[in-house]
């Protein structure tokens, strides 16, 4: 499986393992968060979590809050990633132990793997977005073959209108992605099987 698509599922999974505890397998109360937290992101444990992830305050973490609060979080080390680059003219070394560090790491690689190539080393041009999309999230990319599909998505992906994606933007889209591959496996139809 490509890596984006891969870190995608690796969320996807950490998520529904914790959240399948108690109660309700589609959000994480707050002994879950603080499980999930603890055992998969001890950067990020902080008491307050639940307010802070809880956006819509019902008192429970769903998936889009989840994923919202992984875009942060990754956008957060990649700031270190590029002070790093710029400083030590090197990338940093994450020591990543767990699947959500290894996927928040991967996904930072992933974008620098591509950008840079055409001149902006901080942003994915059209035609790098393309090679990353076509080799890392295979299975979205016939989805936007036709170039009205793609003009579509870039232009709604690049908010500074300079002709090129940064990272926040990237993360923006890898998340809209989970939260669709998500609601597609929370809405599958359940077959009967004989």
């Amino acid at each position: 499986m490509a890596v984006v698509e891969s870190a995608v599922y690796n969320l996807l999974g950490v998520f529904h393992k914790y959240s399948a505890k108690e109660g309700d397998n589609l959000t994480l109360n707050r002994s879950e968060l603080a499980t999930l937290l603890e055992s998969e992101l001890p950067c990020c444990y902080r008491d307050d979590a639940m307010r802070m992830l809880d956006l819509d305050g019902d008192g429970e973490v769903d998936f889009m809050e989840f994923i919202e609060f992984i875009t942060e979080v990754t956008t957060e080390l990649q700031n270190m990633y590029i002070q790093n680059v710029l400083k030590y003219k090197r990338p940093p070394k994450f020591g990543a132990k767990t699947r959500s560090e290894k996927a928040i790491v991967t996904l930072i690689k992933v974008f620098y793997k591509y950008a840079g190539k055409g001149g902006d080393l901080f942003g994915l041009e059209t035609k790098e977005l393309r090679q990353l999309l076509r080799k890392e999230m295979p299975t979205l990319h016939p989805c936007l073959e036709g170039n009205n599909h793609f003009k579509e998505i870039l232009s709604n992906l690049e908010s500074r209108r300079t002709g090129t994606v940064d990272f926040k933007e990237f993360m923006s889209f890898v998340a809209n992605f989970a939260v669709a591959v998500e609601f597609s496996f929370v809405n599958e139809p359940e077959t009967d099987e004989d």
